[in-house]
């Protein structure tokens, strides 16, 4: 059973118009309507009509699929109120000539030279130099480009450095007997503790040339003296890696008797020679030139040859005190500075009081 509205806007002088619940529409003959309308025992319209009327249905009747309720739609979310766009300008108006002509004559920015140059060295050589000992400032700068630009290739290339250095610790020296028992570590802390260095200070570092060996770098400061020592580092399959030094810094580090001095001084016997009278001339004549009178060469000299309990090797040496007084020599005359301005030599002798 279906319940029909009257749909006085859309009915005509000739038909009306119902609607059901589902919105499908029907129109029925005005005539026929009022017949069955005024009889009071006439069944209701929406129930059933008269014989021989016909209601003919504006729209077709909907299918079962369209009976069912149809599915409520899923809320929708209110699109964000977006902002309001500038107006846009007609191409033919003043206004838009002015923009126009304004675009054009603001320059674009230039970008960075340090960002946008090409790297004038490929990769693998950045590499092999970094590896060489270079930094990445210094083939920024070469480069005319920024260091940030240079990390990437030598960061690996420093990660390798410092491993390489960190391994030649446990190296062994080799000597003239063989390679040492003790590390190159546990030898250097000994030798920087006897000369009051401390090795915890000392900075490592490895570099290697292409086609060469890997170099072994210690430096550490003492007082205002930078020094250096360098070890040549030998790793094979197999055997433990060992280290030859390559100057004369780390030889004596690694050389068993570093606590000896290098160089060892001995007593010269007054036999050994004497000296040449062109060399003894000058202090003998400036001697004489006070007293007036020549040296006696008959007189007895004593020998300064140091006694063998006074000379050890490592101690200090002096010259011993001579016997007899010494005399005193005489003073440099310092030059004027008009002197030395115009190149004229003065007198260096004093007048005689």
């Amino acid at each position: 059973m279906r319940e029909l509205h009257l749909m006085a806007d859309e009915s005509t002088a000739k038909f009306f118009v119902l609607r059901d619940a589902d919105g499908v529409s029907f129109q029925i003959a005005r005539s026929e309507f009022d017949s069955v309308y005024s009889a009071d025992s006439a069944p209701d319209v929406a129930d059933t009509p008269a014989s021989g009327s016909t209601i003919h249905p504006l729209h077709p009747a909907p299918t079962e699929a369209e009976d069912a309720p149809a599915e409520a739609p899923e809320p929708q979310e209110a699109p964000e109120p977006s902002e309001p766009s500038e107006p846009s300008v007609p191409d033919d108006t003043p206004e838009y000539s002015a923009l126009s002509q304004m675009a054009k004559q603001r320059p674009l920015p230039e970008p960075d030279p340090l960002l946008s140059t090409p790297l004038s060295l490929p990769p693998k050589e950045i590499q092999a130099r970094i590896r060489a000992g270079a930094t990445a400032a210094e083939l920024a700068q070469e480069m005319g480009v920024a260091e940030s630009r240079v990390d990437p290739y030598a960061h690996p290339v420093m990660l390798e450095r410092a491993q390489i250095a960190e391994a030649a610790k446990q190296s062994h020296p080799v000597r003239d007997d063989g390679p040492a028992k003790l590390s190159l570590f546990e030898i250097l802390a000994t030798a920087f503790a006897a000369r009051g260095h401390s090795l915890s200070e000392a900075e490592w570092d490895a570099t290697r040339q292409p086609g060469d060996a890997w170099v072994v770098h210690l430096r550490w400061r003492a007082g205002l003296t930078e020094n250096e020592a360098q070890w040549t580092l030998q790793r094979s399959m197999g055997a433990t890696a060992s280290t030859e030094a390559r100057n004369g810094v780390a030889a004596d580090l690694t050389d068993p008797n570093f606590v000896q001095p290098v160089r060892s001084l001995t007593a010269v016997s007054a036999d050994d020679g004497e000296a040449p009278e062109e060399l003894n001339a000058p202090e003998a004549n400036e001697a004489d030139g006070e007293t007036g009178a020549p040296a006696d060469p008959t007189a007895p000299t004593t020998p300064t040859t140091p006694t063998e309990s006074a000379v050890t090797e490592g101690d200090f040496l002096q010259h011993p005190e001579s016997q007899a007084p010494q005399k005193r020599r005489r003073k440099a005359v310092t030059p004027h500075w008009e002197d030395v301005l115009l190149g004229v030599r003065t007198n260096t002798k004093r007048p005689k009081k």
